[in-house]
């Protein structure tokens, strides 16, 4: 029988095994864990080289004058300038907030980095309805009636100017309570400044409406529109500017007024208009047509274009009418003129697509609007299509009527018409000498319209209201001037805006 005890020391034996397995094993681990620590000290150092490069060189870049732009021609404007130094702004502390705007809104690659910024929102999904801005804008009540609007004595014991000469709001008539400056109470409608800023108006709540709102712009459809709010004061001082300069202007001179809707009062169902708390542009313009002297001449383009809403009559991403939109409403001033009217046939055209407008770049370029770009249309005067113009720095070039838009910025190609806004503009059609003339007063709407004048008129004028500085009546008594058109769209239909154009007329 064998002995199956086992002495002590055997015990001891069989356990140093034990024990020196379970020491290399923490040893294993002590060892695994020192080189985790090692491989997360070498990772973060890593990571720390590589955020201060990322940080060192966006500094670098944030500091090289060089590349900072000072032009933005997605937004039209001219970016925030550097600001001088000065004692009593490093005191007050506003240099310091004037030199963080100038560095943010002329930093390196900004639109990259803004284009950037719009698709990390898009990846938010449908936000549904958006406003930018306080929802305090509201909508005059539209009268049923209303007589002749009063006519302004530039020279008379009310008269008030500002130092540029030209006729201040206060001169002109409105309904008290209301600001007068645009179509809404209180509101500045959607329009761009003198240097090509956007206007970005207060905006009304939303309503339950399938597309979204951004400021007074609705999106839907894949298109904008900007929402249309009646003011009282402003339509009262448009007219009263239109008898004014009615009866300002010679007895031989016929003086034309077109007031163009913009899309959202032709394209958009009226029940959707009413959702939205818009007013009724059509019984708008009426009632401002009642107001404007019977001598002069309306040319009224509403009925017109809402017989070609199913066109493309106004751009997807932009405020503007196209070209074509122009077209119908040139046959329109053709019949109050007598003239026969050209057909489209007769020119020859040239298309630009990739057009993205002021729709897009307010809305913080949409999806729905980055998805469908507009192209740009234009059909070239046969009789002349050079021009001269004055730049807003007083600058007398040489241009195009229609140029090139192929080759300009996606956000720039309507200027493509009589190469934007400028304060004066001239064409001279060597095929007509019987010394015909015509004004045309306009702003951005003016635009397209001009290359339809061309082939009618030896001399055809171009002011822009807002930058136009010389008396206007002196012009066209000394050209022998016959016709003078006032083309404006809604958005002119101010006090503002109806000051500017008075003042050309008073200086």
């Amino acid at each position: 029988m064998s002995d199956t005890s086992k002495d002590p020391a055997d015990k001891r034996i069989e356990r140093v095994p034990s024990d020196r397995s379970e020491q290399q094993l923490r040893e294993a681990i002590a060892r695994e864990m020192k080189q985790k620590r090692r491989v997360r000290s070498v990772y973060s150092k890593y990571m720390a080289a590589g955020i201060g490069v990322c940080f060192g060189g966006l500094l670098v870049l944030g500091l090289a004058m060089p590349l900072r732009p000072m032009y933005s021609a997605a937004e039209k404007r001219k970016l925030t300038e550097r600001p001088e130094i000065h004692a009593a702004g490093i005191l007050d502390g506003s240099y310091f907030t004037e030199l963080s705007t100038w560095f943010s809104d002329t930093f390196p690659c900004r639109e990259t980095l803004l284009n950037g910024e719009a698709a990390m929102e898009r990846l938010y999904g449908l936000r549904g309805e958006e406003i930018y801005g306080s929802s305090d804008t509201h909508a005059d009540i539209i009268p049923t009636a209303a007589g002749l609007a009063p006519t302004i004595d530039l020279n008379g014991p009310g008269d008030t100017q500002d130092d540029s000469g030209l006729a201040t709001a206060s001169e002109l008539p409105g309904t008290a309570g209301s600001s007068g400056d645009a179509n809404a109470g209180g509101a500045e409608t959607f329009e761009t400044h003198a240097d090509g800023t956007l206007v970005l108006p207060d905006a009304p709540e939303a309503a339950n409406l399938t597309g979204e709102t951004a400021g007074n712009i609705y999106v839907t459809n894949n298109a904008g529109y900007e929402i249309y709010y009646f003011n009282q004061e402003g339509t009262t001082a448009y007219a009263s500017m239109i008898n004014t300069v009615r009866k300002l202007l010679p007895e031989d001179v016929t003086l034309y007024d077109m007031m163009v809707p913009n899309s959202f009062g032709v394209e958009l169902p009226a029940d959707v208009q009413e959702a939205l708390g818009s007013s009724n542009m059509r019984l708008g313009f009426q009632y401002t047509e009642s107001m404007i002297d019977p001598s002069v001449h309306m040319v009224n383009v509403f009925d017109t274009l809402l017989d070609h809403k199913d066109e493309y009559i106004y751009f997807h991403t932009d405020h503007h009418w196209t070209q074509l939109g122009a077209y119908y409403a040139y046959r329109k001033f053709c019949e109050a003129k007598g003239y026969a009217p050209h057909e489209l046939t007769d020119f020859k055209t040239e298309q630009a697509p990739g057009f993205y407008g002021t729709f897009y770049f307010a809305t913080n370029r949409a999806q729905a609007l980055k998805d469908n770009p507009d192209t740009i249309e234009a059909w070239i005067p046969n009789g002349q299509n050079d021009m001269q113009y004055v730049d807003k720095d007083g600058q007398q070039l040489n241009g195009h009527v229609i140029n090139d838009a192929t080759v300009m910025n996606a956000g720039n190609k309507y200027n493509c018409f009589i190469l934007g806004d400028n304060p004066f503009t001239e064409i001279h059609n060597p095929e007509i000498t019987d010394g015909s003339a015509i004004v045309l007063v306009k702003e951005s709407y003016g635009n397209c319209f001009v290359p339809w004048l061309v082939d009618h008129y030896q001399d055809v004028y171009v002011v822009d209201y807002r930058y136009y500085k010389d008396n206007l009546l002196d012009f066209i008594k000394e050209h022998k001037v016959r016709d003078v058109l006032f083309l404006n769209n809604e958005a002119a239909v101010s006090k503002s805006a109806s000051a500017k154009m008075l003042g050309m007329f008073g200086k």
